[in-house]
């Protein structure tokens, strides 16, 4: 039997699963990096762009140039962010990101760039900015979209550190009240947290006790329990 000669396009096909292995590889690690409770919506944003990238890779070329971008100029920042403060690293890839996102902005990679770029400028202080950059990710998402409980928790914790108490809590009820359960757990304990700001005792032993019923293992779980039965 004769073998079958492999073309020359299905070469380049199958050449593709290292250059996206290497692209998953600075997603991966990047997640890694970003695993605290504080940058949820990088972490599960991070996470599912290898996702997102491993099916879009054999299909829409428009589509794996965004994301390919999108990894590099996380990679740039991962090495900038080692060596120096968020803000200053963010900065070395503000004017890339700026681009990017002006050039990408209704594809996929774009739009989920904008919700990592958001993610950046709430990890170097700058809430205002945040907050802007989060609210064009929620009006570019759909609300059935994976990431679009992410941009709506990300929100949350940007107008907390504006300042903006009340418009926070409004946007942990909606993820509260909305199909997000990864992140219901963290919505009802800040919830509480901002009850407790305000003075509002009843209230955030309710948002307490409804998380640790519904989430007993949560990170904070000893703490909360603790607080509770105070």
């Amino acid at each position: 039997m004769s073998q079958k000669r492999i073309s020359r396009a299905r070469k380049r096909d199958l050449e593709k699963p290292d250059e996206f292995i290497s692209i998953t590889a600075t997603v991966i690690q990047t997640l890694n990096q970003y695993r605290t409770p504080l940058t949820i919506g990088l972490v599960v944003v991070v996470a599912s762009l290898a996702v997102f990238s491993a099916v879009r890779f054999f299909g829409n070329r428009a589509e794996n140039r965004a994301f390919e971008r999108l990894s590099a100029t996380l990679e740039t920042y991962q090495e900038a962010v080692r060596e120096t403060t968020p803000r200053q690293a963010l900065e070395q890839v503000k004017s890339s990101f700026e681009d990017f996102l002006a050039e990408d902005a209704r594809r996929e990679g774009g739009r989920l760039g904008r919700l990592v770029y958001a993610d950046l400028n709430y990890r170097a202080g700058l809430y205002d900015v945040a907050v802007a950059h989060y609210e064009q990710a929620l009006e570019a998402l759909p609300p059935d979209h994976f990431a679009y409980g992410n941009a709506l928790s990300g929100l949350g914790y940007a107008l907390i550190g504006a300042g903006k108490d009340e418009a926070a809590a409004e946007c942990f009820q909606n993820i509260v009240n909305s199909s997000h359960p990864q992140l219901k757990a963290d919505a009802l304990f800040q919830l509480g947290r901002i009850y407790g700001k305000q003075g509002e005792a009843a209230k955030q032993k309710e948002a307490y006790q409804r998380l640790l019923e519904e989430a007993p293992t949560y990170i904070y779980a000893d703490l909360i329990r603790q607080k509770v039965d105070s």
